[in-house]
C-alpha cells in the first residue's frame, strides 16, 4: 500500500513535466471551464440586472411599462418605430403624471415638473445635460461646444450673452431684408408650380427657403442645397441608429457594461463625424471676410469672438448649431401651420380674410405689420402648442438629487418634462387634442377655454436654455404663411391619407411629414 504513493505522486509529476501530453489536456481544461463561467455570467447577468431594476432601484416604485423598467427595450421599441411622443402620451395617460420609461429613466407631464427641471434651484443646485444622450454625443458630432451642447452653466451664460444681440427686436428688424428676399423667392417659386395646377409638396417649398434664411444669417450667404441633402441623410442615418444611441444610453449607466458603451459609436463611426465636416472652416472664413457690415447670426458670432473670447471651432460650431437647428424647428412648424389650417378649410380661409383685407399688395406685407393680425398669430400659436419644436429626446436632464413635483428623485436619474404630452393634457385644455385657434382669443368666463392652463404653454422650452431664436423663427414663419394666405387660393391634396399624429414621424426631431396642396376648386 505504501509503496503506491510515489507511484501516484510521480505519475503525477510524470504528467506535469510532459508538455505534449498535459498542455492540450490544461488547456481545454481552462478555457472550457472560463466558458462556462462566462457562458452563466452572460445568462445570469442580465437576469440580476433585471430584478435589481425591478425591486431594488432606487426608482423601482415608480410605475410604469414592465419592460422599460427592467431594460431599455420599451424606448428602443419606441424610437426605432418613430413613435416616442405619441407613446409616452399613452403612457402618461395609463400611469399618470410620472412614468417609469427606463430602468434609470422617468417623464413628468406636468407644468410643475417643466419649471423644476429646467429652472436653476433656490439652493443652487441644478439638472444638468452631462450623462444624457445629448452631451454624450455632442462631444462626438460638433467641432467645439456650443450653445446647445455644452454642459458648463458658466460657459453657456457666457456665449448666450455673446450671442444675444443676433435676436433682440432691433436685430430682428434689421435682419428682415434678408428674410423678405428668401420668402419672396419661395412664393414665387411655388406660384410658378400651382401655375400648372400641379400638386406641390409645400413642406419642400418651405423646407428650402427656410434652410436658405438660416444658412444666409448663420453664414453671410445661403447654403448651398447639396448640404441641406448631407443634412436630410445625417438626419436619416440618425434615425435609424437611433435604437443603438439608447443603448448606448443604457451601458452608460450600467456600471457592469459601462466600458462598452463606446461600441455603437465603434460600429456605426460615420454618423458621428457628418457634422464636423458639415461645413469646411475654409468656407467660414471667405463668409467672415465678405460681411461688409452685414447684420445677421454671423455679426454676432464674430463680436463674441472679441466678447466671449470664441475659438475658430466655437465659431464653426455656432453657426452650424443655428443653420441645423434654425432650420429643422421652423420648417417643421411651418409645414405643420399650412397642415392645420389648411386640413379644417374654414381656418385658411379666414386667415386669407384678415390679410387680404389688411393688405392691398403683397408688398405691403412687413414682419412689423403681421403682428397685428389676430387671427393668423393664434393659429400659428395654436399649431406650436400641438407640434411642439423642442420635443423628443433633446430636454433631457440629470437629476442632482431633487424633488420634481413631490417626488424626490435620487441624484444621476435621467429626467425629462414631455412638452408634446403637456400640451395636449386634458387637465391644462379643453378640447386638448383639437385644433382650436379661438382658445388664445375667447377664453373669459363661461367659455368652453376658460380653464385652460395657459401657464402650462412652452413650445420652446422655459428657464436659463429657452430657445434664443424663437422670434427669428416665428418672423420667418408669420411672414410665409401670410404672403402663401394672400397669393393662393389653396386646398390639402393628401387629407385623406396624411394625419400628422399618425403619419409624421418622431424620436428625436421630427420628420417623414408631407403636406401636398393645390389650387383651390372655385
Amino acid at each position: 500500500m505504501d509503496s503506491s504513493i510515489p507511484v501516484l505522486q510521480s505519475e503525477k509529476l510524470g504528467l506535469l513535466s510532459v508538455p505534449w501530453v498535459n498542455a492540450p489536456l490544461s488547456f481545454w481544461a481552462i478555457w472550457g471551464t472560463l466558458a462556462l463561467y462566462l457562458g452563466l455570467f452572460g445568462v445570469a447577468s442580465p437576469i440580476i440586472l433585471g430584478l435589481y431594476n425591478y425591486y431594488l432601484h432606487p426608482i423601482a416604485h415608480v410605475k410604469g411599462p414592465f419592460i422599460a423598467s427592467i431594460s431599455p427595450i420599451w424606448l428602443i421599441r419606441s424610437v426605432s418605430g418613430h413613435r416616442l411622443n405619441n407613446d409616452i402620451e399613452k403612457v402618461h395617460a395609463q400611469y399618470g403624471p410620472v412614468v417609469r420609461i427606463g430602468p434609470n429613466e422617468l417623464s413628468f407631464a406636468t407644468e410643475d415638473a417643466l419649471k423644476t427641471i429646467h429652472n436653476p434651484g433656490p439652493d443652487g443646485g441644478h439638472f444638468t445635460k452631462q450623462g444624457t444622450i445629448e452631451s454624450l454625443l455632442a462631444k462626438l458630432i460638433w467641432a467645439a461646444p456650443n450653445l446647445l451642447t455644452t454642459t458648463d452653466r458658466t460657459a453657456h451664460k457666457r456665449l448666450r450673452t455673446a450671442l444675444q444681440p443676433a435676436f433682440t427686436a432691433k436685430a430682428l428688424m434689421e435682419q428682415e431684408d434678408i428674410v423678405q428676399h428668401h420668402v419672396n423667392r419661395a412664393v414665387e417659386s411655388l406660384g410658378s408650380k400651382l401655375q400648372e395646377n400641379k400638386v406641390v409638396s409645400i413642406s419642400d417649398h418651405v423646407g428650402k427657403m427656410i434652410w436658405s434664411i438660416v444658412g444666409d444669417l448663420s453664414f453671410g450667404e445661403p447654403l448651398l442645397h447639396d448640404q441641406m441633402s448631407t443634412y436630410e441623410k445625417m438626419k436619416y442615418t440618425y434615425g435609424k441608429g437611433a435604437p443603438l444611441l439608447e443603448l448606448f444610453q443604457f451601458l452608460t449607466e450600467t456600471p457592469i457594461f459601462g466600458g462598452l458603451a463606446k461600441l455603437p459609436v465603434m460600429i456605426v463611426p460615420h454618423i458621428f463625424r457628418v457634422p464636423k465636416n458639415f461645413l469646411l472652416m475654409n468656407q467660414l472664413r471667405g463668409c467672415i471676410e465678405r460681411q461688409g457690415g452685414r447684420k445677421d447670426f454671423l455679426t454676432a458670432i464674430l463680436s463674441a469672438k472679441e466678447s466671449a473670447g470664441l475659438t475658430q471651432p466655437e465659431m464653426l460650431s455656432n453657426s452650424a448649431l443655428f443653420a441645423m437647428v434654425g432650420y429643422d424647428t421652423s420648417a417643421t412648424t411651418l409645414s405643420a401651420v399650412f397642415y392645420h389650417v389648411l386640413r379644417d378649410p374654414h381656418h385658411y380661409k379666414r386667415v386669407q380674410k384678415e390679410i387680404r383685407e389688411a393688405y392691398s399688395s403683397v408688398s405691403e406685407i412687413t414682419a412689423q405689420s403681421v403682428l397685428r393680425l389676430p387671427y393668423l398669430n393664434v393659429c400659428i400659436q395654436e399649431t406650436l402648442r400641438l407640434t411642439p419644436p423642442i420635443n423628443g429626446r433633446g430636454s433631457h436632464r440629470i437629476s442632482p438629487g431633487a424633488v420634481i413635483d413631490g417626488l424626490y428623485v435620487p441624484k444621476g436619474v435621467n429626467v425629462s418634462a414631455d412638452i408634446w404630452t403637456i400640451h395636449r393634457k386634458p387637465e391644462y385644455w379643453a378640447l386638448a387634442d383639437k385644433f382650436r385657434p379661438d382658445r388664445w382669443l375667447d377664453n373669459g368666463p363661461g367659455t368652453v377655454f376658460e380653464h385652460d392652463v395657459r401657464t402650462s404653454y412652452r413650445p420652446f422650452l422655459v428657464g436659463p436654455r429657452v430657445c434664443i431664436g424663437r422670434e427669428m423663427a416665428l418672423q420667418s414663419i408669420r411672414l410665409t404663411v401670410a404672403k402663401v394666405a394672400f397669393s393662393f387660393d389653396l386646398e390639402m391634396a393628401n387629407k385623406d391619407t396624411f394625419v400628422w399624429e399618425r403619419d409624421a414621424g418622431n424620436d428625436y426631431v421630427w420628420h417623414d411629414y408631407h403636406v401636398l396642396v393645390k389650387r383651390r376648386a372655385h
